[in-house]
């Protein structure tokens, strides 16, 4: 054998056996394992005495030592307690106490080490000067004013790293929330002086120029509905000052327009069209036919069903068709509209009805035929109005009478709502008012005039209680009361009306102590609820009221007191009260409701 071959030879042969005893080690599959289970191997005890609570669990956060397991080596263990009193230093520096004297005591006896930091905090750093501001465009928008009076930092509280950061960051995300693409801070400056225990916050951000809403790309697949009905959704002003909610707007309005499956709104903040933010947005139609069933009860109609069917767009214009066929033990109906999309569609609609219904009472029965056609418009103040027209004809018998009228009835309605939360507020209100009549001079058999008023609010209350309060009002005009059909006379009684008596038991009585409705109507409520869980509550309530005047007699006011519980359901409260009528004979009623509060 050649001479370099030889010593190549024996080179080699060290080599061999190291790699060869390499396979008893613990690595490849076996040493995985190994790791695996390490995961689960019990950590050093690592105690914080002299502190507690978000201090005590920072300086945790910041030991290295905390989360090293039992059988770390012993040089490493006390190498890494001797660093624990610079990262204790640290974790309460962050909160600003700059002169804390910390010291570890390390036990290595036993099987696992434990560490006790003790911790003399002293005295905290105090923010002394505060200047935070906006400089360029910005500098006088409101939002940012708002921002800053908000802030988490103000003289004289203390120092907080993280309440900095969180500064910084509210007013960076708020720029470009609101367009300000290329702010920036300038100025930028925490400075601490430890001894003195003070600490001077300058933060200066520059704006720069606010971005305007630049073109809104639609992509609709497949292609279902004109692209100009579905930008009547959007409702905004093209170049105007970009704005995040705009995202949210949008989206809310397509999404509940019940045309699409999916919807997708992005602005391309990092593709600036020039100064404007470009705006692509991707539509998923839905299935064109919607059919739905459903079934429950309340106390006012006991058990009761219903049959619906939709077609969402019967043209690329938007228009719709729907048919429902609805059931209970007092009412029978079916009814079917057409609609069509306006200048707002999210809420504007001219709607063509038609349908038949028979309803069966105490109080009344009345068999009904109605085509009508009605308008919704927005208007000043977040109003909407409904203009609406009604042919009508009625079938009744109320007390001991009888009678048949055709009524045409025009009508004005107005409503708005607002709140703070659309199904559990805490703050809000609705209120809806109406008039509506008829002539004898037009097709009608009667001449009558109707104004109604309902209002409801919710008021938050200390202890997380809430009021809730409800108005219902209305009166009429008319000379021939016996002709007025039961639907257009006013009676009381019911879970929206008053608790205690049924659904509209209440109001002027005949001489045979029927009850036959009245021109008026006056009732109030006053409910006080709190939950005791984050599902589950209680309220009490008292009701109060009736219908008067007409050709009865006056039956008083009606009052129902009582209480109920209350469960947090996904679609509204669902309410189950017992109510006791004071001047009835009747112990206790029970109601069900569920639903929003306004």
């Amino acid at each position: 054998m050649p001479t370099s071959a030889c010593l190549r030879a024996v080179l080699m042969a060290p080599l061999a056996v190291a790699l060869s005893a390499c396979s008893l080690w613990p690595f490849g599959e076996n040493g995985d394992q190994a790791a695996a289970n390490g995961a689960a191997r019990p950590s050093i005890a690592f105690e914080v005495q002299g502190v507690e609570g978000r201090l005590a669990d920072n300086v945790r956060a910041h030991a290295t030592l905390a989360s090293k397991p039992c059988d770390t080596a012993p040089a490493y263990v006390r190498a890494l307690a001797a660093r624990a009193e610079e990262e204790t230093r640290d974790a309460l520096r962050a909160f600003g106490y700059y002169q804390a004297e910390v010291s570890v005591a390390l036990d290595t006896a036993g099987d696992c080490p434990r560490a006790v930091v003790s911790v003399k905090r002293g005295r905290r750093v105090t923010l002394r000067e505060v200047e935070v501001r906006v400089s360029g465009p910005g500098e006088n928008d409101v939002a940012f004013e708002r921002a800053i009076a908000n802030l988490p930092l103000t003289p004289g509280a203390g120092l907080s790293h993280a309440r900095y950061s969180e500064a910084k960051s509210l007013i960076e995300t708020l720029a470009l929330e609101r367009g300000y693409l290329d702010g920036r801070f300038t100025t930028s400056r925490l400075a601490v002086d430890p001894h003195a225990g003070t600490a001077d916050v300058t933060l200066v951000f520059a704006s720069g120029t606010r971005y305007g809403v630049g073109p809104v790309r639609i992509d609709e697949q497949p292609d279902r509905l004109n692209e100009s009905l579905i930008r009547r959704f959007l409702d905004y002003s093209p170049g105007a000052p970009y704005n995040s909610s705009l995202v949210t707007r949008f989206y809310t309005a397509l999404s509940a327009s019940e045309y699409f499956e999916s919807v997708e709104v992005r602005p391309l903040l990092s593709q600036p069209d020039g100064e404007t933010i470009p705006i692509d947005i991707a539509l998923t139609p839905r299935k064109q036919h919607k059919y739905a069933a459903g079934l429950g009860a309340s106390t006012d109609e006991g058990i009761r069903g219903r049959i619906n069917y939709a077609n969402r767009r019967i043209n690329r214009h938007g228009h719709r068709v729907s048919a429902e066929l609805r059931a209970s033990l007092i009412e029978q109906r079916l009814q079917g509209a057409y609609q069509i999309p306006r200048t707002h569609p999210a809420d504007e609609w001219l709607s063509i009805q038609a349908g038949v219904r028979r309803e069966d009472l105490d109080s009344f029965d009345t068999i009904e035929s109605r085509l009508g056609a009605s308008e919704t418009k927005r208007r000043p103040w977040g109003w909407m109005e409904t203009r609406f027209v009604d042919l009508n004809h009625q079938i009744f018998d109320v007390g001991g009478d009888s009678g048949t009228t055709t009524l045409l009835i025009p009508g004005l309605r107005w409503a708005k709502t607002t709140s703070n939360d659309p199904l559990y507020p805490t703050r809000g209100w609705a209120l809806e008012f109406e008039v509506r009549g008829a002539s004898d001079a037009i097709i009608s058999d009667v001449s009558f005039a109707r104004a109604s008023v309902s209002a409801s609010a919710v008021y938050g209350l200390p202890a997380g209680m809430r009021l809730l309060t409800r108005l219902d009002a209305g009166t009429s005009w008319i000379d021939q009361f016996d002709e007025l059909p039961p639907t257009e006379r006013f009676f009381a009684g019911g879970d929206n009306s008053i608790r205690g008596f049924g659904f509209e038991d209440l109001g002027p009585e005949d001489a045979d102590g029927k009850v036959i409705g009245g021109k008026h109507l006056a009732v109030a409520s006053l409910e006080l609820e709190k939950f005791f869980t984050d599902k589950w509550g209680g309220a009490v309530f008292v009701d109060a009221g009736n219908a008067f005047g007409g050709a009865g007699s006056s039956t008083g006011v009606k009052v129902g007191v009582g209480a109920g519980v209350r469960w947090r359901s996904p679609v509204g409260p669902a309410r189950v009260d017992l109510a006791h009528p004071l001047d009835d004979d009747t112990i206790v009623r029970l109601h069900l409701r569920i639903g929003p509060d306004l």
